[in-house]
């Protein structure tokens, strides 16, 4: 059955800021029936789009997110963070309940107001003197977590707090292992997405997550309770994201809302995809080429409903335009592992590792090097699509979106190497590096020759 995701109103604001609207070429959507089987999801992917209408974002903007009002900011600080702020929350157990949960340190927790209180998902303060979480489980077996007073003894009212996702590092920053350094390459890799006008989950930086009921590492010990009081002492994990998925519904038959790279290269090969479609991926892979994203696993990749149909209510339920995106991002900056990396492990946020690693294998043919799993080729049209849409990513905004990612403090074999150099000012000249490369990876686009007419 579909997944419906809170925060609509959220993801409308970012479609004005987003010129209100979805790039041409759209198909008939697909239908979405209760109890839909996983095979039932081709069709839905087969009528995907990826591209939205390219935003002009403020500065605050570029830090805060695409939806971002300054008008409302009081309103809706909630919602943000920077480095400088520490996020307070309230343990919620879920990754020891799934069957793949990844490898990057992670947990997801309920926000809680400075004074012990909880947000709503709107903000609103929800007052409470103590709580519990009390775990479920469907027909399926899979088991979730809710919140709800202690004294709601029949579990009928559940508090609907705002939920969010952070990452951590391990052991503490700066003697971290790079593995994590997702914390880092996530937060300006879905910043380049905005920028692009391509859909991407909202991944902040943070100083610091203050967590009750989390323990001193909730992912590595697969915590699946929390009985903390709300007076209890926080564990407190310093440098983290905070993220937070867009705020559309997903398309999930038997909770998997994920899509294959080997089903959309079919679809592109196999002529089912119109013109606009392939336009749309090629471009996609071209943004993802400039972080080289090069991890085509489904489990990172997110199906959504982006308009159903506004008819009278029909079953099956039909989705007007159907979405499709990778979510995480954070494998990013880095290259694909090879039987010499010590801990077998792509390396992510590691200068050297990704200087060599360009958009193009072969730019004299236009032949990509991350192909996820499609064409080596892109066509002409998504080059000259995306010539355009790069010249918004210019020095001082590309440097601005890897300041705010911090990455000047992300790689310490950088830093070291800059050091010994004799840099009076590591850390700049780390930024610098970070940029300058990005920058060419951008002119590559630019100069690539012998992109597919057809």
């Amino acid at each position: 059955m579909f997944r419906v995701m809170t925060g609509k109103l959220l993801f409308l604001s970012s479609i004005l800021i987003f010129s209100a609207g979805y790039a041409s070429g759209q198909t008939g959507g697909c239908d979405v029936p209760d109890g839909m089987k996983k095979e039932q999801k081709l069709p839905c992917l087969k009528a995907s789009s990826i591209l939205l209408d390219q935003p002009t974002l403020t500065p605050t903007q570029l830090t805060n997110g695409p939806d971002f009002d300054a008008s409302q900011a009081d309103a809706t600080s909630f919602k943000f963070f920077t480095e400088a702020d520490t996020i307070h929350c309230y343990f919620r157990p879920h990754y020891a309940f799934q069957k793949v949960p990844g490898d990057s340190m992670k947990f997801q927790c309920w926000q809680m107001t400075p004074d012990g209180g909880f947000y709503s998902k709107k903000g609103e303060r929800i007052s409470v003197d103590s709580v519990k979480v009390v775990v479920d489980e469907d027909k399926g077996g899979a088991k979730s977590a809710s919140l709800y007073r202690s004294d709601d003894a029949q579990n009928q009212h559940e508090i609907k707090a705002d939920r969010v996702k952070v990452k951590y590092l391990k052991p503490a920053y700066p003697d971290h292992n790079p593995r994590f350094n997702e914390v880092f390459t996530a937060v300006a890799a879905t910043r380049i997405m905005w920028v692009l006008g391509f859909p991407a989950d909202e991944v902040y930086p943070a100083g610091a997550a203050a967590c009750i009921g989390c323990g001193p590492d909730p992912f590595g010990n697969k915590l699946a309770e929390n009985k903390a009081s709300l007076k209890d002492a926080p564990d407190v994990f310093k440098v983290v994201n905070v993220e937070r998925e867009l705020p559309l519904d997903q398309i999930a038959p038997e909770d998997d809302e994920t899509w294959s790279w080997a089903d959309t290269a079919k679809s592109y090969s196999d002529g089912e995809w119109s013109r606009q479609q392939k336009v749309e991926f090629d471009a996609y892979r071209l943004a993802l080429g400039l972080i080289h994203y090069h991890n085509a696993l489904p489990q990172q990749n997110r199906l959504v409903c982006a308009q159903w149909d506004n008819a009278a209510p029909a079953v099956p339920k039909h989705c007007r335009k159907p979405m499709i995106y990778v979510h995480d991002m954070g494998s990013t900056f880095g290259k694909k592992r090879s039987s010499f990396d010590l801990f077998g492990t792509n390396p992510r946020g590691n200068y050297s590792a990704w200087l060599p690693q360009t958009v193009f294998a072969n730019g004299e043919n236009c032949e990509l090097r991350a192909t996820l799993l499609g064409d080596k080729q892109v066509l002409k049209e998504a080059q000259d699509l995306m010539i355009q849409r790069v010249s918004k990513l210019d020095k001082d905004t590309v440097k601005a979106i890897f300041r705010s990612a911090r990455f000047q403090m992300m790689d310490q074999q950088q830093i070291k190497r800059l050091k010994e150099k004799g840099s009076q000012n590591p850390e700049e000249a780390a930024l610098d590096e970070w940029t300058n490369t990005f920058l060419s990876r951008v002119e590559e686009i630019h100069t690539a020759k012998n992109c597919k007419a057809n």
